[in-house]
């Protein structure tokens, strides 16, 4: 069991999770886009949030090599893009004064739906682009019994505080008010950026020993 669990990972992919997810962050867009919702109905809607970001995220760990495989894109070179596409994502974090204003039209369009939870209150606002890439990526760099273990606990865990936020949203975002939920999402956007650089950084160095191996070579 010790040799599928590599715990220096499952920190740090959990980190990444939580950055990236941000429950506080998704609290008052949950609340907006479920305003005159009974207890009930805002309860499955949460549920249904949280399955999806779940089957999502396991299928980015199961499968996810594969299908860049399919397309013919290497690993590295979607370790670059990924870690541009988290520093967007942890920049907008860190500047906005409020929600961003693509958050606030999902609000908008989502209010006009029937059927808000998958989209767009799971896809794309709690999982999108950043997290798919960040899951395949770690999952590219253990083996395939301990990526579905190490990669798979995090996710049951992330989506479990998740779906615990969205639940308890309405007191939650009582207890933290919005001053202090913008001072954890900014925490939560630096933690994000950093992961950003590394993964730019390795994913440059792993790309040059790929397709240029001579530059190495000679220094």
């Amino acid at each position: 069991m010790a040799e599928l669990f590599d715990q220096a990972v499952f920190l740090k992919f959990l980190a990444a999770l939580l950055a990236i997810f941000n429950p506080l962050y998704g609290i008052p867009i949950f609340l907006s886009m479920t305003e005159g919702y009974s207890p009930p109905e805002r309860k499955r809607v949460a549920m249904v949030v949280t399955a999806t970001v779940v089957i999502v995220s396991l299928i980015s760990v199961l499968i996810g090599e594969e299908i860049l495989a399919l397309f013919g894109i290497d690993i590295p070179s979607f370790r670059i893009a990924g870690g541009l596409i988290i520093l967007g994502v942890g920049m907008s974090m860190l500047n906005a004064s409020d929600r961003s204003e693509s958050d606030q039209k999902a609000v908008k369009d989502g209010a006009q739906k029937k059927n808000i939870a998958v989209v767009p209150l799971a896809i794309p606002l709690t999982i999108g682009p950043g997290t798919i890439a960040t899951t395949i990526v770690f999952a590219h760099s253990l083996p395939d019994g301990a990526e579905v273990v190490t990669l798979g606990a995090a996710v049951l865990i992330a989506c479990a505080i998740v779906g615990l936020g969205l639940l308890f949203a309405d007191p939650i975002s009582r207890f933290f008010g919005p001053t202090m939920i913008n001072v954890i999402t900014r925490v939560m956007a630096i933690i994000l950026v950093a992961v950003a650089v590394e993964m730019v950084l390795t994913g440059t160095f792993n790309a040059i020993d790929t397709h240029y191996p001579a530059l190495k070579g000679s220094e």
